[in-house]
C-alpha cells in the first residue's frame, strides 16, 4: 500500500482542508505516514498570509527534494495561487513537483463535504466558510481565499454531530471570516447557527475562532454568557493597530475607541472571558506615536493574550505601494515592546483565574485547555474505569518564582469534558 505525508502551513482552514485531502488519499487506498522518509506522495497545503510561512514552506520543500525515498511532491494552496514569481523558485529545487493552483481538486464538493474525523487531534475544527471581502490593505487573503461562501446550516449541524459521536468533544468553529457567514436555504448568519448548534443534546461545547469585531453581535454575547457549559468563554478579536491613522491606512472598519467600548461591553457582560487579539507592528507609515497608541490601548484593554506580528509586504497588496517602510530595526524593537507587554497581560490574567476550576478537554498526552484558554499541565492516573486527572505541578520557565502546589483535586472524565483546577504553573 502506498504511503503519504502531508505538511500542513498556517491557518486552522488549512488544517481542516488538510484532513479532507487525508481522507481523500485513503479512500484511494493510500495510508498516512507520520514520516516523510517513508512516503510516496508527500502534499504541502502552502500558506502565505506572512513571508514568515513562506519560509517556512520553502524550508520543507527544500529538505522534501533531498530524501532518499524520493517522493513526489504536490504543492498546493495559497502560495500556489499568490507569488508565481516565488512559486518558480520553489520549482527550481526539482523537477518531480506537481503544482496544484485549486486544492479542491484533491477532495470533492468542498462546500458540502464533512470530515469523518481529525487526524492527531483531540479537538476537531470545523470549516463553515470561505473568503473574504474586507480587503485589507496588508492582506492577501482576498486574493487567494476568492468569493465568500457558507456551509448550508444542515451540513454544518450534521458535522458536528457526527465528530461529537466519534469522540470530539470540542468543536472549533473556524472559517477565513466566520462573522459573514449565511447559510442560503434558511438565511442563518453565525448567532443562529451557535444558538441551533448547542441545542444538540450531547456532550460537548463549541469554540469560535477569530472573528472581528463588527461581526459581534449583542445576540453572540448573550449566548456565551447563558450556556458557560456548551460555548466557551474565549474570543480571539483583532485589533491589529491602535491608532486611528494607521486603521484607515489598513483599512480597518471601526476606530480604537470603538474597539475599546466594544471590548469593556464584552468584559462587563463575560467578566471571566479570555480575549485575545492580533497586532501587527511596522505598518507602513507607523511611526514611535502610532505605536505608543497601540501599546496604550492595549495595556488598557483586558486581554488575555496578544499575537504579534512583524509587517512583511504581500506582493498584491495595496500596502505593498505604500512608501514610507518602517526600518527593520525598528519593528524588532517594537516587537519586542509588545512582546513585554503580551507577558505581563498573560500574566495577570492568570492570575486572576488561579484557584478557580474549570471546564477542560485534553490536548495531547499532558495537557488541558480550559474554556477560557488556559493551559493546565496534567497527570492522569487510573481509579477503577475511570481515568482520573489532576492539575500537574511543574516550575515553568516564565513563574519560577511561583510556590510549588502540594495537594492536587483528582477530577473525573466524563466523556472528553472534565473540571480541573488552574494553578501557578498554567499558561495563557
Amino acid at each position: 500500500m502506498k504511503k503519504y505525508h502531508i505538511y500542513t502551513f498556517g491557518c486552522k482552514v488549512n488544517q481542516y482542508e488538510s484532513q479532507l485531502i487525508s481522507e481523500k488519499f485513503k479512500s484511494d487506498n493510500f495510508k498516512y505516514t507520520r514520516d516523510p522518509k517513508e512516503a510516496d506522495i508527500i502534499i504541502f497545503n502552502s500558506c502565505t498570509v506572512t513571508s514568515k510561512t513562506d519560509k517556512k514552506c520553502e524550508y520543507f520543500l527544500r529538505k522534501t527534494t533531498r530524501l532518499s525515498n524520493k517522493p513526489k511532491i504536490i504543492l498546493t494552496g495559497c502560495i500556489v495561487k499568490n507569488r508565481g514569481n516565488y512559486v518558480k523558485k520553489l520549482l527550481s529545487y526539482s523537477h518531480d513537483i506537481e503544482v496544484i493552483a485549486d486544492k479542491t481538486k484533491l477532495f470533492t464538493d468542498p462546500q458540502k463535504q464533512t470530515v469523518l474525523g481529525f487526524d492527531r487531534h483531540s479537538r476537531a475544527f470545523l470549516k463553515i466558510q470561505d473568503g473574504c471581502n474586507s480587503f485589507c490593505s496588508y492582506c492577501i487573503v482576498p486574493y487567494v481565499r476568492g468569493i465568500l461562501w457558507s456551509k448550508p446550516e444542515k451540513e454544518v449541524l450534521s458535522e458536528i454531530e457526527n465528530l461529537i459521536k466519534h469522540g470530539y468533544s470540542e468543536i472549533v468553529m473556524t472559517g477565513i471570516n466566520i462573522g459573514e457567514y449565511r447559510s442560503e436555504l434558511s438565511k442563518t448568519g453565525l448567532s443562529e447557527l451557535i444558538e441551533k448548534t448547542i441545542k444538540i443534546p450531547l456532550n460537548f461545547r463549541i469554540r469560535i475562532s477569530s472573528i472581528e469585531l463588527n461581526e459581534i453581535d449583542d445576540k453572540l454575547i448573550e449566548l456565551i454568557k447563558e450556556n458557560p457549559e456548551k460555548i466557551c468563554r474565549h474570543l480571539h478579536i483583532p485589533l491589529q493597530s491602535g491608532s486611528d491613522e494607521i486603521l484607515r491606512q489598513m483599512n480597518r472598519k471601526y476606530s480604537s475607541k470603538k474597539f475599546e467600548k466594544k471590548i469593556n461591553k464584552i468584559v462587563r457582560i463575560l467578566p471571566d472571558i479570555a480575549l485575545t487579539t492580533d497586532i501587527i507592528t511596522g505598518f507602513p507609515n507607523e511611526t514611535k506615536k502610532h505605536h505608543r497608541e497601540t501599546c496604550d490601548i492595549i495595556k488598557r484593554i483586558l486581554f488575555a493574550r496578544l499575537h504579534i506580528f512583524r509587517y512583511s509586504d504581500r506582493e498584491g497588496t495595496k500596502a505593498s505601494t505604500f512608501k514610507n517602510k518602517v526600518h527593520t530595526d525598528d519593528i524588532k524593537n517594537r516587537s519586542k515592546e509588545l512582546s513585554e507587554i503580551n507577558f505581563e497581560k498573560r500574566k495577570i490574567f492568570l492570575k486572576k483565574h488561579i484557584g478557580t476550576k474549570r471546564n477542560a478537554v485534553k490536548i495531547g498526552n499532558c495537557k488541558a485547555l480550559t474554556d477560557n484558554y488556559i493551559k493546565v499541565e496534567i497527570q492522569e492516573s487510573k481509579n477503577n474505569d475511570h481515568p482520573i486527572y489532576h492539575s500537574a505541578p511543574k516550575y515553568p520557565d516564565t513563574n519560577a518564582q511561583h510556590i510549588r502546589r502540594n495537594q492536587h483535586s483528582q477530577l473525573f472524565l466524563k466523556n472528553g469534558i472534565f473540571k480541573i483546577e488552574i494553578t501557578e504553573t498554567s499558561k495563557v
